[in-house]
């Protein structure tokens, strides 16, 4: 038995079979953060059923607590989807991270409250959040390996973007969702049974995302890895012995990516309620417009950095997002809605560029036989680290330091750290895909 060095050949790519892997992966990533963010622009109305607390500020550190408590599975899931995915392929991983967390979800909605149940409610909703942090930790490696694996050449970066552009599209609507019930219902209907539906709402969209899934074909990338017995039975160890640089470059990367992405999207409805004292449906209104504005902007850096490439543009979102949160709150503190609307879109901006990005730009870092596992694992811990504590620590510096802008210095030192690591990032929207992989000759 003979051990060669080989790259396979770049696969075709019907363009038929592209559209449907597309519809598949970012439907699948539309429920994955809708249900996110219906747990996000609920925390007011969770924080009081499940952390009942005379401060309101206290009920919603707890709320936010509670949602870092989801991030700490992404790890997990990212080492367990990551085997799965790279051993028996991207689809199978799909099929079965769509379902743990509408599962975990629908739960959502049927967890007794504080007061049906005492303590056991709030243990009840961290395990809930548990499964879908183990969901959301396979979700995006999978994914944006999926949709990269699948694009057209020089389309990487369009492709890759289509994930996060899926993904804050569910958090718009999942906030919509929660806007609808919260104006049609009294605040005494919204807390007794109205925060309940829009989880269960995400019941038809799991049957939809696994149908679609299901029907999907195997990555041209994958399928060549199997064709010439190249794929690889331990990733894990491969990417800790072989890839340990760019997965810790991948982190500090993510570090501005996650703490940027995770106020502007869970933290600032809470924020301009506590802080800009501004009443619910207004305020929800304006980070779900902004939400959308944000969304649309995705696509256009991930198309750029096919043209102009990866590494120039995470350089502006880096430097950007040590600027503009900080001006993006300034605005929104002068307290008129067109500010508030304005400066939020001032905040959006960095992230946007992360977001259209990072995707394409982390996946061809590594190649085929262990793509999912090596930026999957490497996102999932820096999230873990970053993303869920976001929120809480955005809370905890405003409360502690009576600085309203302390938010945005706290973005503005992420930004310069994860710059250093992009300086050290190589440019690849020019290289091929395909791996170099070990192939066996009898």
């Amino acid at each position: 038995m003979e051990t060669l060095v080989g790259v396979i050949p770049p696969p075709s790519r019907p363009a038929s079979s592209s559209k449907r892997a597309i519809l598949a992966a970012t439907l699948g990533n539309t429920l994955e953060w809708y249900d996110f963010a219906v747990y996000a622009y609920l925390t007011p109305v969770i924080s009081q059923l499940f952390f009942p607390s005379r401060d309101p500020l206290t009920s919603i550190l707890s709320t936010f607590a509670v949602l870092a408590v989801g991030f700490i599975m992404r790890p997990v899931g990212a080492v367990f989807f990551g085997w799965l995915a790279d051993r028996t392929g991207r689809k199978k991983a799909l099929i079965v991270s769509v379902t743990v967390m509408g599962v975990a979800t629908i739960a959502l909605g049927l967890i007794p409250t504080h007061a049906q149940v005492g303590t056991l409610a709030a243990v009840l909703l961290t395990v809930a959040r548990l499964f879908q942090g183990f969901s959301v930790g396979g979700e995006y490696g999978t994914s944006t390996s999926f949709l990269v694996e699948y694009a057209p050449t020089g389309r990487r970066g369009l492709f890759g973007s289509l994930a996060y552009f899926s993904s804050i599209l569910g958090m718009a609507i999942g906030g919509s969702i929660v806007l609808v019930f919260s104006v049609i219902l009294s605040s005494a209907d919204m807390a007794a049974w109205g925060w309940r539906i829009p989880f269960l709402l995400s019941f038809p969209l799991l049957l939809l995302g696994t149908y679609m899934r299901l029907k999907i074909n195997e990555t041209p990338e994958f399928n060549a890895l199997q064709e010439k017995d190249a794929v690889e039975k331990f990733p894990l160890k491969t990417i800790v012995r072989s890839h340990g640089k760019n997965m810790l470059i991948v982190m500090g990367i993510v570090i501005a990516f996650a703490i940027s992405t995770y106020t502007v999207v869970s933290f600032m409805l809470s924020y301009l309620r506590t802080v800009i004292h501004i009443e619910t449906v207004p305020a929800t209104l304006s980070v779900v417009v902004v939400t959308v504005f944000g969304a649309l902007l995705i696509p256009v850096f991930g198309w750029l950095s096919d043209r102009v490439g990866r590494k120039p543009l995470l350089i502006l979102a880096c430097v950007s997002s040590i600027v503009l949160p900080l001006a993006g709150l300034m605005i929104v503190l002068t307290g008129s809605m067109l500010a508030v609307y304005v400066g939020q879109m001032v905040m959006w901006v960095p992230v946007a560029i992360f977001c259209g990005v990072t995707p394409a730009a982390f996946a061809e870092l590594f190649p085929t036989e262990v793509r999912v596992s090596g930026f999957g694992i490497a996102y999932a811990v820096s999230t873990a680290l970053f993303s869920g504590t976001a929120p809480f620590i955005a809370t905890l510096l405003v409360e502690r330091t009576g600085n309203n802008l302390a938010p945005g210095w706290y973005i503005a030192a992420a930004g310069a750290i994860s710059l250093l690591f992009v300086l050290r990032l190589r440019e690849t929207n020019r290289e091929e895909l395909s791996a170099n992989v070990k192939t066996h000759v009898a």
